[in-house]
């Protein structure tokens, strides 16, 4: 049993039953009191002895971490004009316009430059 496996159960600030908790987290049942009653008055939780249950108390429930959920990568498009004999920085790369016309480059990005475009 870890605190993030307790605290993970938890998170969803509802009242949990001491025995249940005891079963998911394979930990003593008075040991398991012990911890909440400690959380209970330290104002990190309520334990409800008559009950025999426990909830986090809402305020705490902001400082868990969420469980993380895969993200897309968010796609950017950007259109740059650079002037003749000029040069622009994009994420640590250097595109330069050595030519004597105005050049006008499109990028699209997912985290990383994936396309490039330019057009004279």
């Amino acid at each position: 049993m870890t605190l993030e496996n307790y605290f993970a159960i938890l998170r969803d600030g509802s009242w949990h039953n001491m025995n249940e908790l005891s079963d998911r987290l394979s930990m003593p049942p008075n040991r398991l009191i012990e911890l909440s009653r400690f959380l209970s008055e330290h104002g990190l939780a309520k334990y409800d002895e008559k009950e025999n249950r426990i909830r986090l108390e809402p305020k705490w429930k902001l400082l868990l971490p969420e469980e993380e959920q895969p993200t897309e990568p968010k796609t950017a498009l950007a259109t740059i004009i650079i002037p003749p004999d000029s040069s622009v920085d994009v994420q640590s790369m250097q595109i330069r316009n050595l030519s004597g016309v105005e050049l006008e480059i499109t990028l699209r990005l997912n985290g990383k430059i994936t396309e490039l475009a330019i057009k004279i």
